[in-house]
């Protein structure tokens, strides 16, 4: 069992980017970029042109999260184009076109996924999850940091896993919001792959050296927690 750790990079410090870089990379699995414009949610946030500006600081995979309105092959290009390896959009807006973006995003040699708001059903996803990279349960309201985890969020976790089970998709199941040491053993035990961490991660230690070990030691515990859980249930 191998829970991938995505720091969400909205938390971090813009003064000491480079920096603070080379402390998680040999601890991140890939980096997960909210991209937001003011629209979609009343709020604003990076850039594709601070992907391309990170990317030249590190070797670690770049995620885009698209919190976006009217998100479109344009806006997806300029995130190819900086580096993203992963593009992720709002499943609630691009639904229209996402076979098509699939297919766009397919043929750069990237990933693509979805993510689905806390009021939408998992099975909103269902005609087109066989095409998907990437799944993301929101388990707060879109686009802001520091909101408290929604309970009913872990059923819908058990939810995805089976339809990918049902399916025989191969999309990874991560989680962004609220996501922190008290319920990591939770979250991977309903059927979580990726941790998108935001203040779970940074605000997990003195400094961002201590708050990464510690988290990396604390996912490691929950697995092993989880496993056995499991194995017990049997």
């Amino acid at each position: 069992m191998h829970t991938k750790i995505a720091p969400s990079l909205m938390n971090m410090g813009l003064l000491h980017v480079a920096e603070d870089l080379r402390t998680l990379d040999p601890y991140a699995d890939y980096y997960h970029v909210d991209i937001i414009d003011g629209h979609y949610v009343r709020n604003m946030c990076l850039t594709p042109h601070f992907i391309a500006q990170i990317k030249q600081a590190t070797d670690v995979p770049i995620e885009a999260h698209l919190y976006v309105e009217g998100v479109d092959e344009l806006l997806v290009r300029a995130c190819l184009d900086s580096g993203a390896a992963i593009v992720t959009v709002p499943s609630d807006d691009a639904g229209r076109s996402i076979h098509r973006l699939c297919d766009f995003v397919h043929g750069r040699g990237a990933k693509i996924g979805v993510f689905v708001n806390p009021y939408q059903s998992v099975e909103e996803i269902r005609p087109y999850a066989e095409e998907l990279d990437n799944l993301i349960i929101l388990s707060v309201d879109p686009g802001f940091t520091g909101q408290s985890f929604i309970p009913s969020t872990m059923q819908r976790i058990t939810q995805a896993a089976d339809l990918r089970t049902e399916l025989s998709a191969h999309f990874s199941i991560a989680i962004d919001g609220g996501c922190n040491a008290s319920n990591f053993e939770k979250l991977i035990t309903a059927g979580c792959d990726v941790l998108n961490l935001g203040r779970g991660l940074f605000d997990n230690g003195a400094t961002l050296s201590e708050a990464v070990q510690n988290t990396v030691r604390q996912v490691h515990e929950a697995e092993l927690h989880a496993a056995l859980s499991t194995q017990i249930n049997y």
